[in-house]
């Protein structure tokens, strides 16, 4: 992280936002501990460094949509390997038989996470689209 002089908070954010795709300051700001001021400075600085991109929202011109760039998904695969290795070798002395039961039950985490996160999204856009009308 030192390398591209990204914070861990400033981590956070960018996986948070290649998570949901295009997501708003207010949206950002309500799924996170900062406030819309402190999300806003640490976007601003993101875009600067070419890590996020923001610009205005083609279906509602007040709204400006943050996306992750190129730069960041290859940041953050990076970020990833680098994890995945750590993990690897912290493991190296489990039981293969229990990893392989670890390795089952975390799919089914992840799988009932990643379940959750497009449930909400659903529940969101069907919300905003409720009030919009």
């Amino acid at each position: 992280m030192n390398e591209a002089s990204v914070t861990l908070p400033q981590l956070l954010l960018i996986n948070r936002v290649e998570q949901f795709g295009s997501v708003s300051l207010s949206d950002l700001a309500a799924g996170s501990r900062a406030s819309a001021a402190a999300a806003s400075q640490m976007i601003e600085r993101l875009v600067q460094q070419g890590l996020l991109h923001r610009a205005e929202d083609p279906l509602d011109r007040r709204r400006k949509a943050i996306a992750v760039t190129p730069r960041a998904r290859t940041f953050l695969r990076k970020i990833e390997a680098a994890r995945s290795a750590e993990y690897e070798l912290g493991l190296i002395s489990v039981n293969p038989a229990l990893r392989a039961q670890m390795v089952k039950l975390l799919e089914r985490i992840v799988a009932d996470i990643e379940r959750a996160r497009t449930d909400d999204r659903h529940r969101n856009r069907a919300t905003k689209e409720e009030v919009g009308k």
